[in-house]
């Protein structure tokens, strides 16, 4: 139980975090973030032929590709954020199928080593990494322009830019972990991104809860995914069909909601994140 519990939030971290960005700090309505994860398993699946370090750079660019998109619709085009997120779900899901030619396809890439041991390395690179990096002046960046995207008007750092590279970065850690979904299954599959964002939402949630804190910090996602998929766990210890875990996801959300705004002690933004 523990080593599953293990091996599902690693491979969810990357998600986890690059969520942490863009629904947390940055507070934007992130729906593309679903098929980032998406396209980061469809963009490894065509360079799988390559070694691992460029197959994850294709996925980690698969899932910047979709960021990138989402941003031209936001910030060129002026179009709403959520209403560019969706038209780019429409897009890349017409995308993957003509990629994949198929709604389901093999994919498993022989490794010198235990599966467990990438996991793991990726998990505290991207830790270490994004830990320091969300501790820069770049993390707070990205909480201000969360909380006042036009606080950037009277300086010389472009709040264009603050975007564009949070998302871009969130993407992409989105991207890694559609790989590392992929990976380990075995398939890509064109609905494999059903129900990501729920899981995103909760798992920040989750980590905010245990860790009241209003600045940038890398273990709130951290503490959230492995809480989560440990939640997981027990109820499917518990009986729970798996089947029914998003309605639980959904309800559980609610609960939270319901409590931030009668405890008055949550302060509470489009996602409540």
């Amino acid at each position: 139980m523990i080593f599953s519990i293990l091996e599902q939030a690693l491979i969810a971290l990357p998600l986890i975090i690059g969520a942490y960005f863009t629904l947390s700090l940055l507070k934007l309505p992130d729906f593309s973030i679903e098929s980032a994860y998406l396209f980061g398993a469809v963009s490894a699946f065509l360079a799988q032929e390559l070694p691992l370090p460029l197959v994850l750079l294709s996925a980690m660019g698969g899932g910047m590709v979709v960021g990138a998109m989402v941003c031209f619709f936001n910030q060129i085009l002026h179009i709403p954020f959520l209403l560019g997120a969706i038209v780019t779900n429409g897009l890349i899901h017409g995308l993957t199928q003509y990629c994949l030619g198929t709604s389901v396809s093999s994919f498993h890439l022989a490794f010198p080593f235990n599966e467990f041991n990438l996991l793991a390395g990726l998990a505290i690179i991207l830790l270490i990494f994004m830990g320091f990096g969300i501790r820069s002046q770049l993390g707070y960046s990205l909480a201000i322009y969360g909380n006042n995207p036009h606080f950037f008007d009277n300086h010389q750092l472009s709040g264009r830019y603050v975007l564009l590279f949070g998302v871009l970065l969130g993407h992409g850690c989105a991207g890694i972990s559609g790989f590392l979904f992929a990976q380990s299954n075995g398939f890509v599959d064109l609905t494999m991104n059903f129900g990501i964002l729920l899981l995103c939402l909760t798992a920040i949630m989750v980590g905010k809860f245990f860790l009241k804190t209003h600045r940038p910090n890398i273990l709130v996602p951290l503490i959230g995914v492995f809480v989560f998929f440990s939640i997981q766990q027990l109820l499917l210890r518990m009986g729970l069909n798996l089947k029914y875990f998003n309605a639980f996801q959904a309800l559980f959300i609610l609960v939270i909601l319901s409590l931030g705004h009668r405890k008055q002690t949550l302060t509470l933004d489009h996602l409540g994140v």
